[in-house]
């Protein structure tokens, strides 16, 4: 289409929608949509008269092709028809003569036709209201989204994917359970259970044994002494509607009220309870002294585990990931508490607690920098004792100065031994990273590098030198970032154990650096071992403690034996003498004649010394 006549069709469309809108009508059905049937503006024209920019336009109008049309058909709104018709689409202040003027029909109110706009190979859609077109374009919609007649606009649904408490499922039967629960309380006397019989119920609830003491706390045996069924259906209730599993109902009872995680005082109850009930710690019932000092061991040793995070609070989702709950339930089948060696081996406590004994020179279970730097024949590196007892690895409130208690002694004795352990490499990078930005740098590295060089030219070793170490330790470890090691680095190394060692303890860098390369290839003949390093070095030193032990009670039982009957009268004759005896004579013993003709022990005529 010209230009020309392309801005004069524009000119006229924008005549005829300020005419409709004056009009109250969406269309005028004239020949620019292609109808028939021409619907004039409702204004007062007389016939032959000048009408300005509105149209009117009639039937006598309309060209012959354009009567020919089919009805439902759409005439292209180009403007060549009209102009081929002879028809003026120029309305810019020019006359328009109506040669036909026909009475104006005013339109319906609320009759608001529509103005289609479409290609000429659709069909006209019927007239119909907005309201309705609107209306069927929605039910087309909610029948093409399976929800037809539905008001509702469409959404997916999402089923639930996080259940803080538990996914509920087919548990057991609360019913069944407080059955079992009823019938065990019937055989009490005045139905009360005590601390003693928990077991029993306990097992009826389904819970693992050992969480007896939990479950009498929880349902008020701390109060009163003694627990009723009331009381404990109260709580079995409650329990079976708002955990659907076991963390989540270990949790509820064995935290306090109005918490939602675990703190250090929360396992003593029960640890101690495994203390005095365990058929494997039945030796320990005449030492009550020592079982406060396994309790703690225990919670220490659970803590360095389950506790990821570091906060002196073990959360659910801790909880869930740890073993700690498997183990509890594996010792109500195992009688040996030392093949449970995660947590409440005993072997692993007397290992502990020895080596801390030996530090410990005041016996106040506290020890201070002289005495952990003596650890391991004075293994450490000076500058590692002092980030130490810096705080940076340091937990709780029980933090003083200068002083390491026994419970982070048991947190360092694990990390130092078992180097590959995440809570490890946790530890011992905190103690590496002196201005804490989460990357070990070549700076801090040199900074322990030379206190091992120190001692190793006062033991006569010759010096290493610093590049070359560095190029062994970034080889071995292969960080992302080059100049820095961070924690996920060394989480992805195997060798964090060597890495540590090289820094941190002189004999164990040593030993790695004198271990044949190839001794650590796995024999492909022999089993996978499952034993952490922790667990080996345990047992060893657990033999070695056993064994120094025998050894010395042996030495004691056959002192005496080492004595000829001439060698134990010298001996008792030079003891009296040294007491101020002068008057018993020298007498010398036959075999076979007894010494006992004579009471030797009559001290009646003899002067002590008092």
């Amino acid at each position: 289409m010209p230009s020309r006549e392309r801005t004069a069709f524009s000119s006229l469309f924008m005549a005829v929608r300020k005419a409709r809108k004056i009009a109250g009508l969406e269309c005028f059905s004239c020949v620019l949509c292609g109808h028939s049937k021409a619907i004039k503006p409702v204004l007062s024209v007389n016939k032959d008269k000048e009408v300005g920019n509105h149209i009117g336009v009639t039937p006598a109008n309309v060209p012959e092709v354009l009567k020919r049309q089919s009805k439902d058909a759409i005439v292209p709104n180009n403007g060549d028809n009209l102009l081929n018709a002879g028809l003026d689409v120029y309305p810019t202040n020019r006359k328009v003569v109506a040669k036909e003027e026909e009475v104006p029909q005013p339109p319906t109110p609320n009759a608001r036709l529509l103005l289609h706009k479409e290609s000429p190979d659709t069909k006209v859609v019927p007239q119909k209201f907005a309201g309705d077109i609107r209306e069927s374009n929605k039910e087309n919609r909610q029948k093409k989204h399976g929800q037809r007649g539905s008001k509702q606009p469409y959404s997916v649904h999402i089923p639930q994917f996080y259940f803080p408490s538990g996914k509920p499922g087919a548990g057991p039967e609360l019913e069944a359970i407080l059955q079992r629960v009823a019938q065990e309380f019937s055989a009490f006397e005045g139905g009360k259970a005590y601390k003693q019989q928990m077991a029993a119920i306990t097992k009826a609830c389904g819970f693992p044994l050992y969480w007896k003491i939990l479950l009498f706390r929880a349902a008020g045996g701390t109060k009163d002494g003694c627990i009723t069924y009331q009381s404990l259906s109260v709580l079995l209730k409650k329990l079976f509607q708002t955990c659907h599993d076991d963390a989540s109902k270990f949790m509820k009872m064995a935290c306090k009220t109005q918490t939602t995680s675990l703190e250090f005082e929360d396992f003593e109850p029960l640890v101690q309870d495994v203390v005095e009930t365990h058929p494997g710690l039945t030796f320990l019932q005449d030492a009550p002294e020592f079982h406060s000092r396994y309790v703690t061991t225990v919670i220490s040793r659970i803590y360095f585990c389950v506790n990821r995070s570091w906060s002196g609070r073990i959360t659910l989702p801790e909880l869930r990931k740890a073993n700690f709950l498997q183990t509890l339930r594996r010792l109500e089948d195992e009688e040996d508490i030392n093949q449970v060696k995660d947590y409440f081996s005993y072997e692993h406590f007397y290992v502990i607690y020895c080596k801390f004994w030996e530090l410990d020179k005041d016996h106040d279970l506290y020890i201070d920098k002289n005495d952990l730097a003596r650890h391991n024949d004075h293994a450490l590196n000076s500058k590692l004792i002092e980030r130490i007892f810096s705080g940076a690895v340091t937990r709780g409130s029980d933090f003083q100065e200068g002083k390491m208690s026994y419970k982070e002694f048991v947190w360092f004795l694990l990390a130092e031994e078992d180097k590959k352990h995440p809570t490890s490499i946790e530890y011992w990078f905190r103690c590496m990273d002196l201005d804490g930005d989460g990357a070990i740098s070549m700076y801090e590295m040199e900074y322990f590098h030379e206190e091992q060089m120190n001692k190793m030219e006062t033991l006569g070793i010759e010096r290493l030198p610093f590049e070359d170490t560095v190029c062994q330790m970034i080889d071995m470890v292969c960080p992302k970032s080059e100049g820095k090691i961070t924690l996920g680095d060394l989480k992805a190394c195997k060798m964090t154990n060597i890495f540590f060692d090289t820094f941190f303890n002189l004999d164990k860098f040593l030993e790695h650096e004198q271990r044949d390369p190839f001794a650590n290839a796995r024999d492909p003949n022999c089993e996978p071992t499952e034993d952490s390093d922790w667990n080996r070095y345990a047992e060893e030193e657990y033999n070695i403690l056993v064994a120094d032990e025998g050894n010395a009670d042996m030495e004691e039982g056959n002192y005496e034996d080492d004595f000829e009957p001439e060698d134990e009268e010298e001996l008792m004759r030079e003891e009296m003498l040294r007491l101020g005896e002068t008057n018993i004579p020298s007498r010398t013993i036959t075999p076979g004649q007894s010494h006992t003709d004579d009471n030797i022990y009559d001290f009646s005529n003899t002067n002590l010394g008092y």
